[in-house]
């Protein structure tokens, strides 16, 4: 099913990430509805000294299979975890990563692998073995969604600049936080295999490199007419722009809970 919306796309960039003023100029867009639907976000906390974590890596990435664009994985390595530490040129960590691993209850002795789906709490928490990612899917795939967002982004070679616009709009007026992951993926690195060995030549997949936004991302109000948001920011020389995409996600505004996400590609 298609209808047709107007974005209002702003004329000049913006150095933040802004709502567009309604007299900017508008553009009809088509927007598949049903293709939109809502994805989960699967949060994985591991570590390249974490001897199970590929075990973990295999679920998560057997899921993302499975469920196509239904599934987002990000993977975060918190270095208030030691599973984190040990060797300088494999820093996968972020400050974001650290946020929310803490939040969630996660610290220095928190074993590994865990995850969370959507930054829910249940009653047993927000961290939960690999093993429980499955049963925790299942139960909430396909859960219909009202509150939708579009992200694109391109790279200019000129400046190392990414632009990215995320369309963002509801079936009915909805306040949230609009929050942005930069995302690397298939970093190849060190990393403490099932068997006790040590590969150099293991792939880390979905690694947060760092939130655009605020960790919990920026109050927006979510309207029928969409708007489009415009951040700018530069993208380290160190990371592989071919295996860099951006997460747009939506979260409750009272409990950080992910309601809707979508990833693309950088271009």
């Amino acid at each position: 099913m298609k209808r047709w919306i107007y974005i209002a796309i702003a004329t000049a960039l913006l150095a933040g990430c802004e709502v567009i003023g309604e007299n900017e100029r508008l553009i009809p867009t088509a927007v598949d509805i049903d293709a939109a639907g809502k994805a989960h976000v699967l949060i994985e906390y591991t570590g390249f000294r974490c001897v199970n974590c590929p075990k973990a890596a295999e679920v998560a990435e057997s899921l993302h299979q499975a469920y196509g664009e239904q599934l987002i994985v990000v993977a975060m390595h918190p270095a208030s975890n030691p599973f984190t530490q040990g060797v300088a040129e494999y820093d996968y960590t972020s400050p974001a990563a650290d946020i929310y691993y803490s939040d969630m209850g996660g610290n220095a002795t928190t074993p590994f692998p865990t995850g969370n789906l959507n930054m829910q709490r249940d009653a047993d928490g927000y961290l939960h073995d690999y093993t429980l990612w499955p049963t925790m899917l299942a139960a909430v795939a396909g859960e219909k969604a009202s509150v939708f967002v579009h992200p694109e982004a391109t790279y200019n070679e000129s400046t190392h600049q990414v632009t990215v616009r995320t369309t963002c709009y509801a079936e009915q007026p909805y306040d949230g936080q609009l929050l942005l992951w930069l995302v690397e993926d298939s970093i190849q690195g060190a990393q403490l295999m099932p068997d006790g060995t040590v590969s150099t030549q293991y792939y880390h997949r979905h690694v947060l490199r760092q939130a655009l936004t605020e960790p919990y991302g920026q109050t927006m109000a979510f309207a029928v007419q969409p708007a489009t948001h415009e951040l700018q920011f530069a993208l380290p020389e160190q990371y592989d722009l071919t295996h860099c995409s951006i997460v747009a996600l939506v979260l409750n505004t009272n409990t950080a809970e992910i309601i809707n996400a979508r990833q693309t590609p950088i271009q």
